[in-house]
C-alpha cells in the first residue's frame, strides 16, 4: 500500500495514555494515514457515531470501559462489525490474546510499540479489509448478474413458449383459412360453372335457387374474410382503438339492418329491448364487430322460426351488461370449455348448414377485453345460448 493510497484511510486510536496516543498518531500521520485519537471507550463509540473508521487500534486496559467491552459493543453493531480491531496491550499472556480473538479482534500489538510492526500490521489489515470489500462488491455484482441471467433465461423461456403459441396459432389460422374458405369457394365455383355450362337449359326457378345459394356462399366468404382481416390486424397490433361514448341501440340497429336478410331468410324473430339512452365507452368498430359476430352466431345456430333477443342494463358498478340470447341448439359444457382454445376445433355448421370457423368468438373475446369488459357464456343443449358481455358505462 503506497503512501498515496493510505491517505484515503481513517484510523481511530483509543488509549487512555496520552504518551501512547501521541507516539502512535505521529507515526501513522507520518506515513500518510488520517488519524483520530480518543482517550476512552465511551469517546470512541461517540466518535464512531459521527464517522466510521477504516481500522481501530484499541487499548485493552482502560478505566470505566475496557477494550474488551468496547470491542464487544462494536462487533454486536451491524454498522461496525466489519471494521478490523487491533488490540494494543502490554499483556502477552496467551489467554489474553485468545480472549481478544474470541471477541472479534483481528490482531494485537504489544507495548512498547515497534514502529515497523505497527505499520506492517496496520497496512496488512487495511489491505485485507479492502480485499474483503472488493470481494463483497464482486459477489454482489455476481449475484446481480446471476439474477439478470436468471431473468433473461426466464424471459427466453417465456418468449420461446409465446413464439411456439404464435406458431401454433398461425398454423391453426392457416388451417381455418384452408378448411373454411375451401367450402364456400368450391360451392361458388360449382354453381357458377353450372350456370355457365347449362344456362340455356336451366329454368328461371332453378336460376333463382342457384343465385340464392351463390349469395349464401359469397356472404359466408365475406363474413370469414372480415374476421380474418380483423384477427390479422389484431395479431400485428395494428388495431387502432378510438374510445368514445357509444349509444348502444343505434349501433345494434345498424348491425341488425346489415344482417336483416339472414334472420328474415330463417324466419327468426329478433327483439331489441336495449334502452335508447344506454351508452358505453368503447371503440365503435370493435363493439360493432362484437355485436355482428354474436348476433350472426345466434341466428346461425337457431333453427327456422326461432327467436333471438337483445337486451342491456347497467349493473350499478360502472359497467353495462349486454345480452344476446337465442332459442338455438345450444352447447355442451365441454364445447364451451374449448371455445377459446386456438388449438381445438370448435367449428360446426349452423342449423341450415351455414359454415362456421369459431374465429368470430375469439375475436369477440379479444375486442371485449381490450375495451375493459368480459365475455360470459351460458348454454343448454337443445334449449339455447346466452352470450353476455360487459363494457364500461359512458
Amino acid at each position: 500500500m503506497t503512501e498515496q493510497n493510505s491517505n484515503s484511510f481513517n484510523i481511530l486510536v483509543v488509549d487512555d495514555n496520552p504518551r501512547n496516543l501521541q507516539v502512535i498518531s505521529t507515526l501513522l500521520s507520518a506515513n500518510g494515514y488520517k488519524t483520530a485519537v480518543v482517550n476512552s471507550g465511551t469517546n470512541a463509540l461517540k466518535y464512531m457515531e459521527m464517522r466510521e473508521p477504516d481500522l481501530i487500534l484499541l487499548d485493552i486496559m482502560m478505566p470505566e470501559m475496557s477494550g474488551y467491552e468496547v470491542c464487544t459493543i462494536i462487533k454486536e453493531d451491524e454498522r461496525y462489525k466489519e471494521i478490523p480491531v487491533i488490540f494494543l496491550t502490554a499483556k502477552s499472556e496467551l489467554s489474553d490474546i485468545i480472549m481478544g480473538f474470541k471477541l472479534g479482534a483481528v490482531d494485537y500489538i504489544t507495548k512498547p510499540f515497534r514502529i515497523e510492526e505497527v505499520l506492517v500490521r496496520v497496512r496488512t489489515h487495511l489491505e485485507l479489509r479492502e480485499s474483503r470489500k472488493q470481494l463483497l462488491l464482486k459477489n454482489m455484482q455476481l449475484e446481480s448478474l446471476n439474477k439478470e441471467l436468471t431473468l433473461s433465461q426466464e424471459q427466453i423461456r417465456e418468449d420461446a413458449l409465446r413464439l411456439k403459441q404464435l406458431v401454433n396459432e398461425k398454423n391453426q389460422l392457416f388451417s381455418i383459412i384452408a378448411h373454411d374458405l375451401r367450402g364456400p369457394i368450391n360451392s361458388f365455383i360449382s354453381l357458377t360453372r353450372l350456370l355457365a355450362d347449362e344456362a340455356a337449359g336451366i329454368s328461371p326457378e332453378l336460376i333463382m335457387e342457384l343465385s340464392a345459394d351463390m349469395h349464401q356462399s359469397a356472404s359466408s366468404l365475406h363474413e370469414l374474410l372480415e374476421n380474418l382481416l380483423s384477427w390479422s390486424l389484431m395479431q400485428r397490433d395494428e388495431v387502432r382503438m378510438n374510445q368514445e361514448d357509444i349509444f348502444l341501440k343505434p349501433l345494434i340497429d345498424s348491425v341488425l339492418e346489415l344482417l336483416k336478410e339472414k334472420f328474415v331468410t330463417k324466419n327468426i324473430l329478433i327483439t331489441n329491448t336495449i334502452p335508447p339512452n344506454l351508452a358505453v365507452k368503447g371503440d365503435w368498430n370493435m363493439v360493432s364487430t362484437v355485436a355482428r359476430n354474436l348476433i350472426t352466431n345466434a341466428v346461425k345456430f337457431t333453427p327456422q322460426g326461432g327467436e333471438v333477443s337483445l337486451s342491456g342494463i347497467q349493473d350499478g358498478n360502472g359497467m353495462v351488461i349486454i345480452t344476446v340470447q337465442d332459442t338455438g341448439i345450444g352447447m355442451s359444457a365441454e364445447l364451451i370449455g374449448r371455445l377459446f382454445q386456438f388449438d381445438k376445433r370448435t367449428s360446426r355448421p349452423g342449423t341450415d348448414g351455414e359454415p362456421s370457423s369459431g374465429l368470430g368468438l375469439m375475436l369477440c373475446k379479444e375486442f371485449i377485453e381490450r375495451n375493459g369488459g368480459q365475455l360470459k357464456i351460458r348454454s343448454q343443449e337443445n334449449v339455447g345460448s346466452v352470450f353476455e358481455f360487459t363494457l364500461p358505462e359512458a
